[in-house]
């Protein structure tokens, strides 16, 4: 038996695929992966950098795998950009599959998530002033189509939905003269039966040709998170983000005259360096303007490094208080998108059976749950939605598989 490893993750889908990378290389050379940390030789922990509280999290985790007397690796954003002492070792990806021993990298052979995840883009050639992604991941760059089919392949074979994902997706395909649409387009005609959802999109990659495929597309999903992270044109200069504010709405309207209900998601940072009450209020107007399914909001982190750090911060009492207000308005917003498809008929992915329960995701990225049995795990069916408990998952009805949608 080959020495017992452990990966804990933090952080975005991009991280997710990497630990499902890592695990891939290294059950070729030996390892066996393991679900329970106790019974592991090694620990993995895939660090996350977007905000001190998520490196802070990491490195707790590598602490508490040490006092157990385990080997730890630390890797990810964090460890490539702040390198940990502690633990046995700490570095990028790449130079993690080098202690490891390996030389030859090959296509993930296997998934241990629900829902699979598929890395086709990597780097960001943005230079927003609070974020420091850009320096752990590296300039943009495009996973070769040769290597996005042959993985896809392999991922259509295990499950029925893939999540397409990158630092900067929208990116794709730009040194071959073709974009994310086209690549969308490819994979969709290519695995019919398997659906694909693309992850977090900047709006400047939103165009015509991209939704034109995704409502063309039956295995498309009508799900796009776009962020925003502001409402106020001065601070999205601060923050240096490529648009406007006029430049996101006419994206959004853009989104919902193809598909008025495509579920919509956002990010947002609260109490940036400079937020006045004014810029907050731009802010709450935007989201109240518009239907979004969800909307993630932070406080923001300084990160060293980065030309806002150092800024002088909005109190802390004050970005606390703008929190609530706003938290407030996300969860009208997400109750409300949820409501609007009580009675309709719905489309989930299965990803788990727990007491005589089915819990799924649907194509519009609403959790629902329902009676059924375990074989249906890992089936998309039909279900009609219920009831809405406000508990953030909807209870629905599985109608007989092939029924009318």
């Amino acid at each position: 038996m080959g020495r017992r490893i452990y990966f804990k993750t933090f952080g975005c889908r991009t991280n997710q695929y990497d630990t499902e990378f890592l695990k891939s290389q290294l059950r070729r050379v030996g390892y066996e992966v393991v679900d329970d940390p106790e019974k592991a030789d090694v620990v993995v922990v895939n660090s996350c950098a977007v905000t001190h509280k998520a490196e802070r999290e990491s490195r707790r985790e590598v602490r508490r795998h040490l006092k157990r007397g385990k080997e730890v690796v630390y890797t990810g954003c964090a460890a490539k950009l702040n390198p940990y002492g502690e633990a046995h070792f700490s570095g990028s990806v790449e130079e993690t599959l080098r202690y490891f021993g390996v030389r030859d990298v090959h296509p993930l052979d296997a998934f241990t998530r629900a829902r699979g995840i598929l890395k086709v883009q990597e780097g960001c050639d943005f230079a927003c002033t609070y974020c420091v992604i850009r320096f752990a991941r590296g300039s943009s760059r495009s996973i070769p189509l040769e290597r996005i089919l042959t993985e896809a392949e392999r991922l259509s074979a295990i499950t029925k939905e893939i999540t397409l994902t990158g630092t900067q997706i929208g990116d794709w395909g730009r040194e071959w003269g073709m974009d994310l649409a086209d690549l969308l387009a490819i994979l969709t005609e290519r695995y019919p039966n398997v659906r694909f959802r693309i992850s977090s999109i900047s709006p400047v990659h939103i165009t015509e040709k991209l939704l034109r495929v995704m409502v063309s597309r039956p295995n498309v999903c009508p799900h796009l998170h776009v962020s925003v992270q502001s409402g106020s044109d001065p601070l999205l200069r601060s923050m240096a983000r490529p648009y406007t504010r006029d430049f996101y709405e006419r994206k959004l309207r853009l989104i919902y005259s193809f598909n008025p209900d495509m579920a919509v998601g956002t990010d947002v940072i609260v109490g940036f360096p400079g937020e006045t009450d004014g810029d907050f209020a731009q802010t709450l107007s935007l989201i109240e303007a518009y239907p979004f399914a969800y909307v993630h909001a932070f406080e923001y982190s300084p990160r060293p490094g980065t030309p806002a750090y150092g800024l002088k911060e909005v109190p802390a009492p004050k970005r606390k208080e703008r929190m609530r207000r706003l938290q407030s308005l996300i969860a009208e917003k997400r109750r409300a998108y949820r409501r609007r498809f009580l009675g309709r008929v719905l489309n989930a992915y299965v990803e788990k059976a727990e007491g005589g329960m089915l819990y799924g995701t649907t194509e519009n990225y609403l959790k629902v749950a329902f009676l059924g049995g375990e074989g249906w795990v890992g089936e998309i069916v039909p279900v009609k939605v219920r009831e809405d408990r406000d508990t953030g998952v909807l209870l629905a009805e599985m109608l007989p598989v092939g029924a009318a949608l």
